[in-house]
């Protein structure tokens, strides 16, 4: 990661609250500039962005979201255990939700870098990550 320091981990759902002005985008829009997003969680972004009506193209939201500040880190392996291991965790308990793919993708990269974690899913509350969850909404 380049720039100024990261001091929190997006999820899809908080970057796309902000770009569709949704309950929450205020909480976001303050911690955007020194956020990082994994990449699977900008994937998902994108798409649900224009499958929601947004009108700029996936290329072009991207490059704005990066004008803004906010920083793209890519999946490593090591994530990709991390992740299968907390999804697997969190179905243990069917009442209290499990993590997506995406989800679990998200905490294992913030736990990587050690920074807390935003997203708008209450279930985070109960997976045991090692970094913070701080929901946005």
């Amino acid at each position: 990661m380049s720039g100024s320091p990261r001091r929190v981990a997006l999820d899809a759902s908080a970057l796309l609250a902000w770009v569709l002005r949704e309950p929450g985008h205020g909480t976001v829009d303050k911690i955007l500039a020194f956020a990082v997003i994994p990449s699977s969680a900008m994937v998902e972004t994108l798409y649900r962005a224009r499958e929601r009506g947004h009108r700029q193209s996936s290329a072009a939201l991207h490059a704005d979201l990066l004008a803004l500040g906010l920083t793209v880190e890519s999946v490593a392996d090591t994530d990709t255990v991390r992740a299968a291991e907390l999804i697997s965790t969190s179905k243990a308990d069917p009442d209290v939700g499990s993590l997506s793919l995406g989800d679990g993708l998200c905490i294992a990269v913030a736990e990587r870098l050690q920074l807390p974690v935003t997203g708008g899913d209450r279930c985070w509350a109960q997976v045991d990550a090692t970094v913070p969850f701080l929901p946005f909404r």
